[in-house]
């Protein structure tokens, strides 16, 4: 928490020395959470963590082509701890210097920053820049020190590096070739060829007619030697008020979680094989009423088969202002699992309003199970929100849920956003 308060601080005394004008825009957003929790066998606890979330956006610096990005959050206990992370807990998110080029839609990045480049879904503490070449390639890079995700333990590599380059005909195609390298991880994997985090990856988004969209991408794992992961969805609009999707799933826990710091969760060392294929229709009926199907089979090799599928009705009112749904969906499970996880049946409905003024929604979710957990055949959790907009710039807003399952008596929780987003212009001489 002092660190993140200390570099926006330092941040703030700093961008008057960078430029004569500069914009500043950003936004706080603190949270209050209440929560009880009963649970048979151990005593009630009630929760109350305050968290605060800001943001800050600095554009306009220097040559007006450079801007400075900080979001970090904080947050303190005001009655049991919530976390194993002591009373108090913060981090800072991420923290840049970027400038960007006046031609290419180029630009280069310097702090702690977000890479999602093809293969690459990483936090680095380093540099990243792309840039857009001629005949329709791009070439994104990013290199640094990966950010420690467990603070408990050295889960994360020494340096790590990457990047993606992509060909595109606007409009109809763009395929991407991406790679990264993280060096050093420490993992304790057997199997392991080196410590080094190998991965490729490529990417494609077609669409051939305008009816037909392809999007999807294939990782491999260049340091346990096979496929990590297909992903693939494919849409269908024969018209506009219908709309059709299908997708494709491959995961090998072997491959895909190799380099996981949770491996009690997501264990690469059992082999196993996780697929998933399905799809969905939505058909609009007008501008008020929306339809929905879809199905999803899951397969993983150690357990079975899961198939669920369902529907819902979506309804739209007062110019969008007012949302309603009714949904139900059935859940099969194989029988291996059946013992502690039985089939069930599961509903929901909500409705929400926003006047632009005035926030408020009641959201309900239910499921029954076909055989009883822990002498209870059912769980369900309610939820109701209300918000005000003070004014343009600042939002109150609260929810409050309560629930049952078979795990706890009953639970209770309550959430209390106040939100101000802020904007400050200020113009100096130009040099």
């Amino acid at each position: 928490m002092k660190k993140i308060l200390g570099l926006l601080g330092f941040a703030l005394l700093c961008l008057p020395s960078l430029a004569l004008a500069v914009d500043i825009s950003g936004n706080s957003f603190t949270i209050f959470r209440f929560e009880r929790q009963a649970i048979p066998g151990f005593e009630s606890k009630t929760f109350v963590p305050a968290t605060e979330f800001l943001r800050l956006d600095a554009d306009k610096l220097g040559d007006e082509n450079l801007s400075f990005h900080i979001y970090g959050w904080g947050r303190v206990d005001l009655a049991d701890r919530s976390t194993d992370e002591g009373d108090t807990d913060g981090d800072f998110s991420y923290g840049y210097l970027e400038y960007r080029f006046p031609k290419a839609d180029g630009r280069i990045r310097a702090g702690r920053f977000f890479v999602y480049e093809g293969v690459a879904a990483e936090q680095v503490d380093g540099l990243s820049a792309r840039v857009d070449l001629p005949a329709g390639f791009t070439l994104s890079v990013f290199g640094g020190a990966p950010v420690q995700l467990d603070r408990n333990q050295k889960s994360k590599g020494d340096y790590i590096a990457g990047g993606r380059t992509s060909w595109r005909l606007p409009g109809i195609l763009e395929i991407g070739v991406s790679g990264l390298q993280e060096g050093n991880v420490h993992t304790g994997i057997d199997y392991a060829k080196r410590d080094d985090r190998q991965m490729v990856g490529g990417d494609i988004w077609l669409r051939p007619f305008s009816m037909v969209e392809i999007n999807g991408h294939t990782f491999y794992n260049v340091t346990t030697g096979g496929i990590a992961e297909h992903s693939y969805i494919l849409n269908f609009t024969p018209v506009k008020s219908l709309t059709f999707s299908g997708f494709y799933n491959d995961v090998k826990f072997r491959d895909y979680y190799a380099f996981t710091n949770l491996r009690s969760l997501f264990n690469p060392d059992i082999g196993d094989k996780l697929k998933s294929y399905g799809g969905s229709v939505v058909w609009s009926v007008g501008k008020m009423v929306e339809v929905v199907g879809d199905y999803k089979r899951y397969n993983r090799d150690d357990l079975g088969n899961t198939n669920r599928y369902g529907g819902e009705v979506r309804i739209s009112l007062a110019d969008n202002k007012s949302r309603s749904g009714l949904a139900y969906h059935r859940v099969d499970v194989p029988e291996s699992i059946k013992l502690t996880q039985p089939s069930y049946h599961e509903g929901r409905v909500y409705t929400l309003y926003d006047s632009g003024r005035y926030m408020a929604s009641v959201d309900g979710i239910a499921d029954v199970y076909d055989e009883d957990i822990y002498n209870r055949k059912y769980a369900y959790e309610v939820v109701a929100s209300l918000g005000y907009r003070i004014t343009k710039a600042i939002a109150l807003s609260g929810d409050v849920s309560y629930g049952r399952n078979p795990l706890r008596n009953d639970e209770l929780r309550g959430v209390l956003r106040l939100s101000y987003d802020f904007t400050f212009a200020s113009k100096g001489a130009k040099k």
